[in-house]
């Protein structure tokens, strides 16, 4: 059989493909690149947590501070306090039902301003 060439409609159907890779790939980057973010503003947060509360943390090493934060996290007030703060959590549905509110006002605040009826 013989290799022929490709004919307009399939190289244009390939450019398309390719300029579809070529936005998932940026989609995923940019996903990857805000979730790092995110991951470093917690443990920015984290580190500022613990210098506020105990300001010498500086001058231990990181096994001081291992041993200090286990012995601490082993205390049963330090475990109930855990406990306390997790039942205390608002409900995960309630937090979904409330973010979808607030993304639907948005949208018709959007619109609005747009002039557009969707």
């Amino acid at each position: 059989m013989e290799q022929k060439e490709l004919s307009p409609k399939e190289q244009r159907a390939l450019e398309k493909v390719k300029r579809a890779n070529a936005e998932l790939a940026k989609v995923r980057r940019e996903q990857k690149k805000q979730l790092r973010k995110e991951q470093d503003h917690h443990k920015f947060m984290l580190g500022g947590v613990v210098v506020k509360y105990f300001p010498d943390a500086y001058d231990f090493s990181e096994q001081e501070m291992n041993r200090i934060i286990a012995c601490a996290f082993s205390l049963k007030d330090v475990k109930n306090m855990i406990t306390m703060v997790l039942k205390e959590r608002p409900d995960p549905e309630e937090i979904n039902d409330n973010e979808e509110n607030e993304n639907d006002d948005f949208e018709n605040e959007e619109s609005e301003k747009n002039g557009s009826d969707e």
